[in-house]
């Protein structure tokens, strides 16, 4: 009989959906809306060689780049094939079977399978009603046995945010404990608000970035982790061979040259929200619309005929929570004005 570790058999992951996403109007996994600019695509295609799909990846040109656009020293970053990748390295540098990992909840799903494979027990602290979380409760939590705390910062689903000042007191409580903390950033510069600068002043503090959601680049698969020089070197050494793809390199530093673009978006899809929200609030639906790329909408009564009539117009987007935080909720993603704009259209009709 073919042994293997016991623990595997009793994690569930969710196959994959075989239909396709590309003639959709996706609004249900964050993504870079309505899709990467066509200006962008032809300009970056000119940078491709046909040997950069035959010969291995060349990241140190990436790494350069990220130090002189984020004024980052390179010891202190860590490139990953997306924020996912990042965030298996920190559990893979500190947890062990039996350790505690502190999660405010709902959050990110990769945690709680990461907390799996690596035999970790979950301490949830759990969001309430009104979409506020205890941050005392997150520090009263701390012990000897707590190896890892996870905060998404803003979260995904809820798009909350923990303040600085709160970061920073769960920060020096857990180093008090010998607790990393990770602070995962996906949602940088939705959220300008980051921690970031305070990566070479604490021993505990690791970041994590990603490329996927306001640079647009979810199909590629790029993301990075910050920290102090001794933590950066222990996730460089548990990293792949090689990091990421050649394409995906050359891509991530096509965006850092244009990084102005990146935050023009942002600024664009901030103000997409508010329109959308502006809209369902005149239809007399409550919205909340967080720090992130998405908007929370109570469909109340109705949510059931708007579900229905929006899949049948192939809408794609979060429809139902399970956590009673955002049992009232429906997610959409959202993007600027004009990327919002034909969803705005196929609500119109639903009478």
């Amino acid at each position: 009989m073919v042994r293997f570790k016991k623990h595997i058999e009793k994690i569930h992951r969710t196959p994959a959906i075989e239909r396709t996403r590309l003639d959709c109007c996706r609004m249900d996994k964050n993504e870079f809306l309505p899709c990467w600019p066509g200006d962008w695509f032809r300009e970056f295609i000119g940078h491709i060689k046909p040997e950069h799909f035959s010969v291995h990846p060349e990241i140190g040109p990436l790494y350069d780049k990220l130090e002189s656009v984020l004024g980052i020293t390179k010891d202190n970053i860590v490139v990953t094939a997306g924020s996912d990748a990042a965030i298996r390295s920190v559990f893979e540098i500190s947890v062990e079977p039996d350790d505690e990992v502190v999660i405010p909840s709902p959050t990110f799903a990769m945690y709680y399978i990461y907390a799996q494979i690596y035999r970790a027990k979950v301490i949830e602290v759990n969001y309430d009603e009104k979409l506020q979380l205890d941050v005392s409760q997150i520090i009263n939590s701390l012990n000897q046995k707590v190896k890892l705390v996870v905060i998404a910062n803003p979260n995904s689903p809820t798009g909350t945010i923990i303040e600085q000042k709160d970061l920073l007191k769960i920060i020096k409580v857990a180093s008090k404990f010998g607790a990393v903390v990770l602070v995962d950033e996906a949602y940088y510069p939705f959220y300008e608000d980051s921690i970031v600068s305070y990566h070479n002043q604490f021993d505990n503090l690791i970041i994590t970035r990603t490329f996927s959601k306001a640079a647009g680049l979810a199909g590629m698969r790029v993301g990075l982790l910050i920290a102090n020089k001794k933590l950066a070197t222990l996730l460089f050494a548990v990293k792949p061979m090689y990091e990421i793809t050649y394409v995906s390199a050359l891509l991530a530093e096509y965006v850092l040259d244009n990084y102005d673009r990146v935050f023009d978006y942002a600024e664009r899809t901030r103000e997409g929200k508010n329109y959308l929200a502006k809209y369902f609030s005149e239809k007399g639906y409550y919205t909340y619309s967080g720090f992130a790329n998405f908007l929370h909408i109570d469909f109340g009564e109705r949510k059931k005929d708007i579900v229905r009539f929006l899949r049948d117009r192939k809408v794609l987007f979060r429809e139902y929570f399970e956590h009673p935080s955002l049992s009232w909720s429906s997610r959409f993603t959202v993007g600027p004005k004009e990327a919002v704009m034909p969803f705005i259209k196929i609500f119109d009709q639903f009478k």
